[in-house]
């Protein structure tokens, strides 16, 4: 028996001076049908779920982010909104009021001015009317 251990012994090869002796793990085994990932070859490697599981939670709070600014800057946006139509209404209100302001001028100036307007309205308000003279009173749709 001693003699194949030593045949065993003397069949190996010597290592090399300098180099240490490679061994190989006997359990291991080779699985050539597995993809290997190697940087540039296919592009990235797969994520793993919990890079994947991150990503989605930063579009989460991207979202998040949001609909808080959204809560907090939308009743502001409103008001301004309400703001605008409020002073469209001003504006035209006060339109409105500068050509009644004009109207009441001219009326203004005739009643100081022109002696006839001034007795034709008089005679329209105080309903007056000289001699032989026949009123007709006509409504406008505007004094109804």
């Amino acid at each position: 028996m001693r003699s194949t251990a030593a045949k065993c012994e003397s069949s190996k090869p010597a290592p090399l001076q300098g180099h240490p002796t490679i061994m190989r793990d006997p359990e291991f085994q080779d699985r050539p049908e597995l993809p290997l990932h190697i940087k540039g070859e296919e592009g990235k490697p797969r994520l793993l779920f919990w890079q994947r599981m991150s990503r989605g939670m930063e579009v989460v709070i991207y979202l998040l982010l949001l609909l808080a600014v959204l809560k907090i800057f939308g009743p502001e946006l409103d008001r301004q909104a309400e703001l605008k139509a409020e002073a469209t209404r001003l504006t035209q209100i006060q339109a409105d009021k500068e050509e009644q302001v004009a109207r009441l001028r001219q009326e203004h100036r005739l009643l100081k001015t022109d002696k006839e307007y001034l007795e034709s309205i008089a005679r329209d308000r105080l309903n007056l009317q000289r001699e032989g003279e026949y009123v007709i009173r006509l409504q406008r749709e505007e004094e109804e």
